[in-house]
């Protein structure tokens, strides 16, 4: 699955059957979208290439939009280890394209403010933070500057729904 940055914010809005199209016209099966905040679920049988679905969406829309990937054993592996149980307050899933620096996980983690905390895990970075409606003292732009790599964020509720409704079944079938 794709998880597109920055998609139906300020004037980059666009229609998810739209956006369902580009991936379709690449030749991918069972193209879905959740929600329109650029998650695009989508079977392949080789590991889709990140530089040809930003391009085609460039071409398609006339603005560009990183891509994050994640295949279904990821998103089942990432909702395994999540380190709060029941938290208190909301779970925002931070997708990198690679693992940052240690030093540099390090140093985002330290930036949390209690009650808020940060998690770095490989490839996502965790961040608890008090309720909807709640200011936070973390934007993901400080994220981005701290890791000094590209992210794009997501309620958990938005990735655990994807993964109930689109991979649950794919990712058992990996598993075996």
């Amino acid at each position: 699955m794709a998880f597109l940055r920055a998609i139906n914010t300020g004037n980059r809005r666009i229609k998810m059957a739209d956006l369902r199209s580009v991936y379709t016209d690449l030749g991918y099966d069972d193209v879905a979208s959740y929600i329109a905040s650029g998650n695009v679920i989508f079977d392949s049988d080789d590991r889709p290439d990140i530089q040809q679905l930003e391009d085609a969406f460039e071409d398609r829309f006339g603005f560009d939009a990183e891509v994050f990937l994640r295949d279904a054993l990821q998103v089942s592996t990432l909702l395994e280890s999540i380190p709060w149980v029941d938290p208190e307050g909301v779970v925002e899933v931070s997708f990198l394209r690679a693992s940052p620096d240690p030093e540099a996980a390090r140093g985002l983690e330290a930036t949390a403010v209690d009650p808020e905390m940060l998690v770095v895990l490989d490839t996502e970075v965790l961040f608890l933070r008090e309720g909807k409606g709640v200011a936070t003292t973390h934007k993901e732009s400080t994220s981005m500057r701290i890791l000094g790599m590209e992210m794009t964020r997501r309620g958990l509720a938005t990735v655990r729904a994807i993964h109930d409704r689109f991979l649950t079944e794919v990712a058992e079938k990996t598993e075996r």
